[in-house]
């Protein structure tokens, strides 16, 4: 963890002495509003107060202010990255063409009184929108594609976050958010998925990627013993956000804004780039073990004859062939873990580790009509195919 206050450099003895003072300032601060607990029911407000809060002087209630960071100049990430601070790793090459989708949690929710606030009032909602754009820059500079839900701080439903990313058929799809608890003293790191490990792989890996580049660049000394959690956890349906999502996806709790120091770490831009260069670095990680996909093959047009009834072809793609590296002849697909199911049940297949083809012959069991196909496998690196789903017709 990067011991640092803003753009100044400080030393570490000086840095850890303003992260102590600010940390004291903060429970005293809680003390006097009440504030400390997150997850209190906000309090709802018209159209018409909410405007009226919205424009309170921060001083008089700092759980209405707005613009609770530290400022930074727009460039702040930009005049960073490369820097012996934020070095590029050189397999960040592979995320060149990667389009992600980053959605900065929360928004347009200034008006709710206390509402997702630290202890001093400083808001998720501005940090989640920060540690995204810084992201996006980093991101932008090696040559993925990225895309944010939100450029300000406004209000988009969870349904319409996911759409954002398959609107714009996303590879990826990363919220973004920091965590509260009534415990002050809880400060870790836990990056979600949706549903069970058994649902999409894929999900899992973009999500331990994310959690391992946190774990490095952060390093906060709390650790929970599983740090990749399930949203049932939280609710039985899951999360929202992530219940939407088609690409693949993963949502970060980067650390706790309830915790009074960490609040005021989260306000310093250094340190939110800081938290952005992490997943970044867990993205690099992660696209150079190659993203692999599947996609169905079409029946030959001209011999529609050569393909038997009730089969599918699909053609199955490691994510490293395309290197053309030394050893790329060879399969680098597990076959072991290729499964292949339509509408959860279990089909055989036959796979050709020449031109990576996966045959299915459908059961007479299984009715003609609109059924749902997933294939997934895993490539040498053990990361899962991205499009494991498929709508088919049976005839």
């Amino acid at each position: 963890m990067e011991n640092q206050t803003g753009p100044t450099e400080l030393t570490a003895t000086d840095a850890n002495r303003r992260w102590r003072l600010l940390g004291m300032s903060a429970l005293l601060i809680a003390c006097i509003v009440g504030a400390c607990s997150h997850v209190t029911e906000p309090i709802t407000t018209s159209d018409q107060s909410a405007t009226d809060a919205v424009s309170t002087d921060d001083a008089s209630d700092p759980m209405l202010s707005v613009d609770t960071l530290l400022p930074a100049p727009e460039d702040f990430a930009l005049t960073r990255i490369g820097s012996e601070d934020f070095p590029i790793p050189p397999h960040a090459k592979y995320l060149e063409g990667i389009r992600i989708c980053i959605d900065p949690g929360h928004g347009g929710d200034a008006h709710k009184h206390g509402y997702k606030r630290g202890p001093t009032g400083v808001r998720e909602a501005e940090m989640n929108l920060r540690v995204a754009q810084y992201l996006r820059d980093l991101l932008v500079h090696v040559g993925a594609e990225v895309k944010l839900t939100r450029e300000g701080d406004n209000d988009l439903s969870l349904a319409d976050r996911a759409k954002v990313a398959d609107d714009w058929d996303a590879d990826l799809f990363i919220s973004c958010h920091h965590n509260a608890t009534n415990n002050t003293e809880a400060n870790r790191t836990t990056v979600w998925y949706h549903g069970t490990v058994d649902d999409r792989p894929d999900n899992l890996d973009l999500a331990r990627h994310l959690c391992e580049g946190l774990f490095d660049s952060l390093q906060i000394p709390q650790l929970t013993g599983i740090p990749l959690k399930s949203d049932q956890l939280m609710y039985e349906s899951g999360f929202g956000v992530l219940r939407a999502a088609n690409k693949t996806a993963a949502l970060c709790e980067t650390s706790f804004y309830t915790n009074p120091e960490e609040e005021q770490r989260l306000r310093d831009p250094q340190y939110n780039l800081r938290e952005a260069y992490g997943m970044f670095m867990g993205l690099a990680r992660y696209a150079a073990g190659g993203l692999p996909t599947a996609s169905i093959k079409p029946a030959d047009d001209e011999s529609p004859s050569q393909r038997a009834p009730r089969t599918l072809v699909f053609q199955l793609d490691d994510g490293l062939r395309s290197r053309n590296a030394w050893g790329s002849d060879r399969s680098m697909i597990l076959k072991d873990s290729i499964a292949v199911r339509i509408d959860g049940e279990r089909v055989p297949h036959e796979f050709s580790a020449d031109t990576y083809e996966l045959n299915i012959t459908i059961p007479d069991r299984i009715e003609s009509g609109e059924h749902n196909a997933t294939v997934q496998f895993e490539n040498m690196f053990k990361n899962a195919n991205t499009t494991p789903n498929f709508a088919i017709t049976v005839d």
